[in-house]
């Protein structure tokens, strides 16, 4: 769903390190790399795999430095996965950083918790719904990554779309 915030960040001079469960979803974002491929690394790895999570986020800290903004888009429990992000990239980072955790739409009725950060700054990025005539229906990708791509520029806290009420949103 955010593989098109990656060029919109690799244009932006960012380094991008994306991870997923699916390797051949990678050679888009590497194709479409273009002149930026070096400034692109993608890993294989199921972000579940709390140990070699860890490991990778350390390693790649080593050879890159220090991470500046980690956008984490986790399915099913994020509370193991997000204190294993923010404890790899917390040894390596003595100044302010930014956590996006993209939630989806239910998150705006069962607010969680921030992990505990010593640095880090957390942000919510709330995924809703747009309404279309007398009905509504879900983002697109293209909503999805303007709104996480302003949400990065900004540094804050957004909604994408519409949340309440919670009750007309698409089923």
């Amino acid at each position: 769903m955010l593989s098109g915030l990656v060029p919109r960040l690799l244009t932006d001079y960012y380094q991008v390190f994306v991870i997923g469960r699916d390797p051949a979803k990678f050679a888009p974002l590497e194709r479409n790399a273009g002149e930026r491929e070096d400034y692109l690394t993608c890993m294989a790895l199921d972000y579940h795999a709390l140990e070699r999570l860890g490991e990778w986020v350390a390693h790649l800290q080593l050879m890159h430095g220090p991470l500046d903004k980690v956008v984490a888009w986790i399915h099913g429990e994020a509370d193991s996965v997000l204190r294993t992000i923010i404890r790899e990239v917390e040894q390596y980072r003595q100044s302010p950083w930014d956590l996006f955790h993209v939630l989806p739409i239910s998150a705006s009725v069962e607010t969680p918790v921030p992990p505990p950060m010593a640095h880090g700054r957390y942000h919510k990025i709330v995924l809703g719904y747009m309404p279309e005539g007398d009905k509504t229906r879900w983002l697109n990708h293209r909503e999805i990554v303007d709104g996480v791509y302003n949400a990065l520029n900004r540094a804050e806290d957004c909604t994408v779309g519409l949340v309440n009420p919670y009750s007309r949103r698409p089923q």
